[in-house]
């Protein structure tokens, strides 16, 4: 068989509907578009999917687990004590946020109930997990959803800066560290 279905498998479509979802947003996650970014037929698609909102969420499952439960499953093997975790966590989501573009595309996708239900789940665990880690550095429950919600908010607007205004952002390695520690010491302070 050398046919495009005998070619391509499933892992094939979903790695180019990740790429597509991850640079310009869920939109590009079009039947057509994959298929011709992977050279070949929507044929092809149909041997793995029935809708295009199975690939979507193929896509977005696969972002949840790249963009979330992967970093805190290396954060977490650590061992590490809380605040070196927090502070470990902070480099990895602040740094190099120019290639995140993935999750600004997701919020401006949100309207799409696959996408909707995926950055609620992705937010929550992520705020969930901040909130963990703060409890475990001795803080009260309550102050630390209140930290956790503002630690992710502080995020997103940095990562929005990156995008809409790169010069407000510090560009050198060492600034972006240096970024870094004040945004932990910032989230942990009295």
């Amino acid at each position: 068989m050398t046919n495009a279905r005998a070619r391509l498998s499933r892992d094939q479509w979903i790695d180019a509907a990740f790429q597509a979802l991850t640079s310009h947003g869920p939109d590009a996650v079009a039947v057509e578009k994959v298929a011709r970014t992977l050279g070949s037929t929507k044929g092809s698609f149909y041997w793995h999917f029935a809708s295009r909102d199975e690939l979507l969420q193929a896509a977005l499952d696969r972002w949840e687990v790249l963009a979330t439960e992967r970093l805190i499953s290396s954060v977490e093997s650590s061992r590490e004590p809380a605040e070196v975790r927090l502070r470990r966590l902070v480099e990895a989501v602040t740094t190099g946020l120019a290639g995140r573009r993935a999750e600004l595309e997701l919020l401006a996708g949100i309207d799409h109930p696959l996408v909707s239900a995926a950055v609620r789940r992705v937010t929550e665990r992520r705020v969930a997990y901040i909130v963990t880690l703060l409890i475990d550095l001795g803080m009260g429950r309550q102050k630390a959803e209140y930290r956790g919600v503002l630690a992710y908010s502080m995020y997103l607007g940095q990562m929005q800066l990156v995008h809409s205004a790169p010069d407000a952002v510090p560009r050198s390695d060492a600034d972006a560290h240096a970024l870094a520690d004040e945004f932990v010491n910032m989230v942990l302070a009295g």
